[in-house]
This record gives structure tokens, sequence and C-alpha cells, in this order.
């Protein structure tokens, strides 16, 4: 495994916090310029990550350079992180080619080091079915998170997904609720 401890710059440092909590391997990792390429794995998925480094702006030439390479290395998904403007015709097409745009606003610490950040994790498709019949409710009933929210992007939870959400309190002790990704 390729060490990607003590990242330099703010966009080696969110892409850091996202192999981390995504649970990814990194296989690979190049630098060309001023972009460094990731090549992860998780269980039998492919991802590319591209680190746009000092890039004011980020143009829909970039996306497109990052799908080619998807499409290259057979990769499942690509993700684009930056501290640069993404343009209109980035953002717009970036879900037509399956490539994930981080945003500049995700924080460049351990969000979930923080104390009034509680532990988050994305459940399997099997515990969604067993919570929808246990609460006899759709998942639209469960209290909602956005999925623009940094605990959703850092997690890379979509649409659909539920997280679940577990809080230490002292008087209480461990608590677990869900949150619906909106």
């Amino acid at each position: 495994m390729i060490d990607v401890s003590k990242p330099k710059t703010v966009e080696e440092r969110r892409a850091a916090l996202i192999i981390k909590y995504r649970k990814l391997k990194v296989k690979r990792k190049e630098r060309e310029g001023d972009i460094i390429t990731y090549f992860l794995t998780r269980g039998d998925k492919k991802y590319v990550m591209h680190c746009m480094i000092g890039q004011r702006t980020l143009g829909i030439a970039y996306v497109r350079d990052l799908k080619e390479l998807v499409d290259k290395e057979g990769a499942d998904k690509g993700i684009m992180v930056g501290s640069g403007k993404y343009t209109y015709s980035a953002k717009s097409n970036s879900p037509k080619l399956n490539i994930e745009l981080i945003p500049r606003t995700l924080p460049v610490f351990d969000l979930f080091k923080h104390k009034l950040v509680p532990k988050a994790e994305i459940v399997t498709e099997e515990r969604k079915q067993e919570l929808i019949k246990i609460y006899h409710a759709k998942p639209y009933n469960f209290p909602w998170i956005k999925a623009t929210d940094p605990v959703s992007i850092i997690l890379g939870a979509e649409s659909g997904d539920i997280l679940k959400v577990t809080v230490e309190s002292e008087t209480a002790g461990l608590s677990e609720s869900y949150r619906y990704v909106v």
C-alpha cells in the first residue's frame, strides 16, 4: 500500500480524508505537474481520483480528461478534488460522465475527531431493508441529511442512502439514529 500520510496541500488533505473514510485502498499514486492522480480500489470496484493543486478554475476540460482516464483504467467512477471554482459546464456535465466533484468548501481537518460531530456510517442495503420493516416506514420518512453535507460527502453517501449516526451521551450511553440522504 502506498503511503498517503502527511499530505502537504489542502487538496491532498481532502483526498486523504475521502480515502480514509470511504475505506479506499491506494494502488498507485502519480504526479504530473499540478495534478496528483490516485488509483483506488474498494472491494471489486475501481476509482480514479484527481487532485488539482493550485487551479483557480476547474472546467469541463479537466472533467473530460478524468473521464478518459477512468475509461482507460476500466474504473467505476472518477473523483475530482480541487480548491478552485468549478465552472457551470463542469458541474452540469459531471453527473452524466460519472465524475464526482468534491467542493472546495469541504473541511480539510478530520471532521469526525471533533467532539460535537457524531460517528456516522452508510448502512448496507440489507440493513436498510431491515430498518424499513422494523420502523414500518419508507426511507424518506427518516430524518433527512443533505447529500451536500460534509459528513455525506466524506462518507460518499448519495441520495437514497441511509446513514447510521451513533452519539455517545453521559446520561443515555450510546444512542443510534438514522438519516435519509436527500
